[in-house]
């Protein structure tokens, strides 16, 4: 198997909710997540535009207790979105599995499942 270098970015945007216009555009590393550069990015916008920022509408992944607790010490009202979380395989719940590293399989209830790292 080959090894790939491969660069992976993230694009995070801000629009103002009146004109839908992108306020602010800045790009990140892929393995930090969005909730990471927003607070700095936001008071950027402040200082360069001389915002007055009433109220923010995020989705679920800026649902940390740091940036609401940043945001309600501004007094910036917050919106965000809800997060589902998925369902949980009732049958065989995944704490049932035990990787063997030796036998390369995963065991559960004395079902077996070929592990294999060549994609066959």
């Amino acid at each position: 198997m080959e090894n790939r270098t491969v660069f992976i970015s993230l694009d995070h945007r801000t629009t103002d909710a009146k004109y839908n216009i992108i306020t602010d555009t800045y790009l990140t590393a892929g393995n930090m997540a969005d909730s990471e550069p927003y607070l700095a990015r936001l008071q950027a916008q402040i200082d360069k535009f001389g915002f007055k920022v009433e109220a923010v509408a995020l989705d679920a992944g800026y649902f940390t207790g740091y940036i609401c607790k940043k945001l309600s010490e501004r007094n910036i009202f917050m919106v965000m979105g809800y997060h589902r979380f998925g369902k949980r395989n009732k049958e065989v719940p995944k704490s049932q599995f035990k990787y063997v590293e030796e036998m390369c399989i995963c065991l559960s209830d004395g079902v077996y499942f070929r592990v294999c790292d060549n994609g066959s």
